[in-house]
C-alpha cells in the first residue's frame, strides 16, 4: 500500500497533499509508515495528521493531549537535511503551542546519556533509509518509553529545561521619529514564562 493509500484510509483524521512531493519525501514518509507508525500505534496513538509536501513531511499521530510527530525536510536551503521524532503535548496544531510545548526525541537521548551524540537524524538516502528509520524506532523506544507509556515527568522536566534556555521571539520595530526598538513577542512569551 502507497503513502496515498494510507492517507485516504481513515476519514477522522486529517490528511493534506498540498504539492506534488519529491520522491525521495514519499519514500520516507513510505517507510515511516511501515517502521515506526507501528509503534506509534501499540502504545494508542491513532493518526490525526499526514502532510507531504514538496520538500517536507509531517506526521501526526495522538493519544488524548499527547501527540508524536515525525517532521523532515530537504528544502534546498535547510542544510544539512534531515528529520525529527518529537514528543507534544496540547494542540499539535497550534505553533505557540507546539513551538514551546514539545521536544524532539534527540532531547530525551541527550538527557538521559549526556555521553551519547544526540541530534537530529540525518535524511537517510534510499539505500539508507531502512536502518535510519530502524535505528530511529529503536531510540524512540530506548529513551521515550516514558512519554510512550504516558508518564510525562521527563518531558516536562526537559520542557523546562528548553524554555529556560531559550528567549521569547523578538519584534524590531521603529517609532515615528525612526528610532528603533526591540520588544519581545507577546504569545511566545506567555509560553516561555508557563513552561519555564
Amino acid at each position: 500500500m502507497g503513502i496515498f493509500d494510507f492517507i485516504k484510509g481513515k476519514e477522522k483524521t486529517k490528511s493534506v497533499k498540498t504539492e506534488k512531493p519529491l520522491p525521495e519525501q514519499k519514500l520516507f514518509s513510505e517507510k515511516c509508515l511501515e517502521i515506526i507508525i507501528p509503534t506509534f500505534e501499540k502504545f494508542g496513538f491513532e493518526k490525526h495528521r499526514i502532510e507531504i509536501e514538496k520538500y517536507s513531511s509531517t506526521i501526526i499521530y495522538q493519544k488524548n493531549k499527547q501527540y508524536l510527530k515525525i517532521t523532515s525536510t530537504t528544502y534546498p536551503r535547510d542544510y544539512p537535511h534531515c528529520y525529527n521524532i518529537v514528543f507534544g503535548e496540547g494542540d499539535s496544531e497550534d505553533f505557540y503551542e507546539y513551538d514551546w510545548n514539545s521536544i524532539a526525541l534527540w532531547k530525551f537521548k541527550q538527557k538521559i546519556d549526556p555521553k551519547l551524540k544526540a541530534s537530529e537524524y540525518s535524511f537517510p538516502s534510499e539505500k539508507g533509509i531502512n536502518p535510519s528509520l530502524e535505528n530511529a524506532n529503536n531510540e524512540l523506544l530506548e529513551f521515550g518509553i516514558t512519554f510512550l507509556n504516558g508518564n510525562l515527568n521527563l518531558f516536562y522536566e526537559i520542557r523546562k529545561e528548553q524554555s529556560q534556555k531559550r528567549e521569547s521571539y523578538k519584534i524590531h520595530s521603529s517609532d515615528k521619529k525612526g528610532n528603533y526598538k526591540t520588544t519581545n513577542e507577546l504569545k511566545s512569551l506567555e509560553k516561555k514564562e508557563k513552561y519555564s
